[in-house]
């Protein structure tokens, strides 16, 4: 009976502690289910609100091309319209030629003041109205509109939904004249979602302010110019500026986590959802595979319990039987354990291993025999073993669960992320008698995790940090040094005129040119310091281990030799210079905010002290940038204001007479500070681009001005345009004085373009394409400022010049300056020999005359003989009575 009785109690604590068991490991699925679950929906919430960044980057750049051929085709038009009669044929080429820098619009077209479309780039003019549109109303009523977006609307001439962009066009006394259009369609934007990948269930969509539908992939079409339906959503959307959150879908029933963005300044919302079912995949086949091992452990049990529950009388006989059962139990929870497919086991309270499951045994690279009845000290390296005997001790003391991650090397010395879970397994009494674990390996999601916040916080282009990282950067560095004040310093660095190498060669090589910059940089730098790109050709650099401004100067000037020497770019060597602007914590500011602002200014001082320099900042730097950038404000509104004129200088052959031709020459007429000079916002205009509808401006004002002179009577003269680089290097140059000889009907001949030095040596090959281009519409080419570049005889040959321009710089002190002397000698020397013209510019006194007349220099112009004039004073040059000085005998 004793042994009956001993048998039967044996068999009892067998059952309880499997039960227990049992118990202990379902609460440490349900523990390890519960944290992946938040772990997934977490991930999925990240990874919305990501896609929506990156979508709302996509469709603001969008938007930014748009409005910049909106603007041209906006200032174009107005100058057409004021000078009269507009050629149909004219403008819809033009437009053509805009609409294929805009993939992302359907269509380019101007609208009169009713509303009917008068020109369009396709060729083809409907009859159809948008008078009564509500885009159109807001343009004719408010001359201060800017950009304007419409609805999504159904378009009446394509049959398709589209939303449109548009500027209004006005005269000079603000009459509205009509409208110019983009019009961007759904499907095109359908297409574009498409490339987001967002699975299966997903969905990308872009509203307008109103959440009105404007394009959805999958697609909606009878959704589309409609609100949102679903008031969850339309809530949380209208209820902040960005975020994620989790809904279900009326239109297709699937529930989703939707990351969305509110565009800053722009009238959309950016909106991704992944679904809930595909986010919760891998979590879904957890829950499956533990729901059938916490069923198949409690069936053992259950037969387990059923043996034992037998008639005590039969429990003598049957212990064998009930003994082989409850091995043959324990044998199919081991391998219940093995098929579990994350890593498993169960301690005792003396920290041994009772058992372990496969996954275990292979992350630990030994056999699950050699691990069973050892310790952690006896499995893992010393360091992690203390890692995990902690937590285990923990576990014991609290009798609660305990989680935490831990980065182990598996048994093919490869390092992975573990998540672990541990719960204490209590006996009958409620005393802690081991605990059990299980661990999942996360070096995946980690490792995408990485990759997610490497490509939030870094440059996209060139890998570099991002304002965000430099930010936070900074604010580490400025939280290290609180007590000490210890000097840091950052860094503006601009790559001088790299627009042009952008613009002329193209964004593929300009994209390589800034890959090579970055690399160049990174190698320059220390590692303790932080190279970021901030945008265009803007780096940023934070130094953070420096002594003082001698030693940040020695460090910009490193820089700026870096970037001093050539780079080769699919097959171009290319000369770079760069300006950089430095301003010092905590001198100059406490911030990122402030030593930025203050950085922009030392190298906008950097700029205007002639580039490929370095400078601290000072407080007086400010109020110059403020100064410029007030400048830059004024100088985009002067051409729609009619601030810019031209005032001409007359030429001369040097023996007198009447003048020859005439120099146009640029004025601005600022409503507040009265003239400007040139020199101080012709260097604005080229680094804005502002520069290419002035010059387009200049050339046919000064075209047409030649005509009406002839009109009225005036000897035909030629009239001399300076060219700048920027406009040198746009592709459509020559199409564009072709346009405006037509336009305004002046000879080719009558026409003189005057270009510099430098920009025939920036790309010769070119140079030499385009000239002779130019040269074969027939007009005359000189060339300008001669002597102060580095052109070389064997250069000058290449070129179909027909005049070389002595600079004022060399005529103002020849009489008295040997050297300038020997200059323009040498130049009207070499003028001979190609059978050039020559003419010299800045002749102010008679016995400057008298020497370049005795030297055989052909023609001159400059103050002895007048000072540019108005238009309206020109004619006074053709009266017998204001003859230009001729040199003495």
């Amino acid at each position: 009976m004793t042994k009956q009785n001993g048998i039967s109690s044996r068999q009892f604590v067998y059952v309880v502690i499997a039960l227990l068991a049992l118990a202990g490991f379902c609460a440490l699925l349900g523990l390890e289910l519960n944290h992946s679950y938040d772990t997934e929906m977490a991930f999925a919430r990240r990874n919305v609100e990501n896609l929506a960044d990156s979508l709302e980057g996509r469709t603001r750049g969008a938007v930014e091309k748009i409005d910049l051929v909106l603007l041209e085709v906006q200032y174009s038009m107005q100058q057409r319209l004021a000078k009269g009669p507009v050629s149909p044929q004219a403008v819809n080429a033009e437009l053509a030629r805009l609409l294929s820098r805009i993939p992302e619009s359907q269509s380019l077209r101007v609208a009169d003041a009713t509303g009917t479309f008068r020109y369009d780039a396709s060729g083809k003019i409907s009859s159809q109205s948008i008078g009564d549109r509500a885009y159109f109303q807001r343009n004719k009523n408010d001359p201060k509109a800017g950009l304007v977006f419409s609805e999504p609307i159904f378009a009446r001439i394509t049959q398709n939904w589209v939303i449109t962009l548009s500027r209004s066009l006005r005269d000079k006394d603000g009459r509205f004249l009509g409208l110019v259009q983009a019009a961007v369609n759904a499907d095109s934007l359908q297409q574009h979602f498409q490339t987001l990948n967002v699975g299966e269930g997903g969905v990308v969509a872009l509203y307008d302010a109103e959440l009105r539908l404007i394009a959805r992939t999958p697609p909606l079409p009878n959704r589309l110019g409609k609100s949102i339906l679903n008031t969850e959503i339309s809530d949380n959307i209208r209820s902040r500026e960005k975020g994620a959150f989790e809904a279900l879908s009326h239109q297709d029933g699937i529930r989703r986590v939707f990351g969305f963005r509110r565009l800053e300044n722009l009238p959309f919302v950016v909106f991704v959802g992944l679904s809930r079912d595909e986010v919760l995949s891998e979590w879904y086949r957890k829950l499956t595979y533990y729901g059938a091992t916490a069923v198949v452990l409690a069936l053992a049990l259950l037969g387990l319990i059923l043996v034992w529950q037998r008639s005590y009388v039969r429990a003598v006989s049957m212990a064998h039987t009930m003994t082989n059962a409850y091995d043959e139990s324990s044998s199919r929870i081991r391998a219940l354990l093995d098929s579990i497919p994350d890593l498993a086991w169960i301690k005792d309270n003396a920290f041994r291993f009772h058992a372990v499951n496969e996954a275990y045994a292979r992350m630990c690279g030994k056999p699950a025999e050699e691990i069973v009845g050892k310790t952690v000290f006896q499995v893992w390296p010393e360091a992690l073993a203390r890692t995990f005997q902690n937590h285990d001790e923990a576990v014991l003391a609290s009798g609660k669960p305990g989680h935490f991650e831990v980065l182990v090397t598996n048994g093919e010395g490869q390092p992975r992320t573990l998540d672990y879970i541990r719960v204490p397994v209590h006996n009958e009494e409620g005393e802690v008698v081991g605990m059990a674990g299980i661990a999942r390996d996360i070096t995946e999601r980690k490792e995408a995790e990485a990759r997610i916040r490497h490509l939030a916080e870094h440059d996209a282009l060139t890998d570099l940090p991002n304002r965000s990282l430099l930010s936070s950067r900074m604010a580490d560095a400025i939280n290290r040094s609180v007590g000490s004040q210890a000097p840091m310093a950052l860094l503006l660095l601009d790559l001088d005129h790299f627009k042009n190498i952008n613009d002329s060669l193209g964004h593929e090589v300009g994209d390589k040119l800034l890959q090579l910059a970055a690399e160049r940089l990174r190698h320059t730098l220390d590692a303790a310091d932080t190279l970021s790109r901030s945008g265009g050709d803007e780096f940023a650099i934070l130094l953070t281990e420096c002594s003082g401004a001698p030693m940040i100067g020695r460090i910009a000037q490193r820089l700026l030799e870096t970037m001093a020497q050539p780079f080769n770019v699919d097959g171009h060597e290319l000369v770079l210079s760069a300006s950089v602007g430095i301003s010092m914590y905590p001198h100059d500011g406490t911030d990122l905010g402030a030593l930025l602002k203050n950085a922009d200014a030392a190298m906008y001082s950097a700029k205007a002290a002639g580039r490929n320099t370095y400078q601290f900042f000072t407080p007086e730097m400010n109020a110059r940038v403020f100064e410029r950038l007030s400048l830059e404000n004024s100088l985009r509104k002067a051409l729609p204001r009619q601030e810019l004129m031209l005032y001409y200088q007359p030429q001369y052959r040097v023996g007198g007479g009447d003048p020859i031709g005439f120099e146009a020459l640029l004025r601005w007429r600022h409503p507040e500070l009265g003239l400007v000079p040139p020199a101080r916002f012709i260097p604005i205009a080229e680094e804005t681009n502002l520069i290419l509808p002035i010059g387009e401006w200049v050339l046919a004002e000064a075209c047409r001005q030649q005509m009406a002179w002839q009109r009225a009577g005036q000897p035909a003269t030629t009239v001399a345009v300076n060219l700048s680089p920027v406009q040198f290097r746009q592709r459509n140059l020559v199409s564009l004085v072709q346009r405006v000889l037509a336009e305004t009907g002046l000879p080719a001949a009558q026409l003189e373009l005057e270009i510099t030095e430098s920009l025939l040596m920036d790309d010769t090959e070119r140079a030499v394409e385009v000239l002779h281009e130019l040269k074969s519409l027939g007009i005359r080419l000189s060339l300008d400022d001669f002597g102060t570049g580095y052109s070389s005889l064997s250069y000058l040959k290449r070129f179909p010049l027909d005049k070389i321009k002595i600079d004022q710089s060399f005529v103002r002190d020849m009489i008295k300056d040997s050297g300038d002397a020997a200059i323009i000698q040498a130049i009207i020397a070499i003028a001979a020999k190609l059978e050039l013209g020559v003419i010299a510019e800045g002749v102010e006194n008679q016995s400057q005359l008298d020497y370049l007349a005795l030297h055989q220099c052909g023609e001159v112009q400059g103050y002895l003989f007048s000072p540019p004039v108005p238009a309206a004073e020109v004619c006074r040059f053709f009266n017998s009575a204001t003859r230009a000085p001729a040199p003495m005998a």
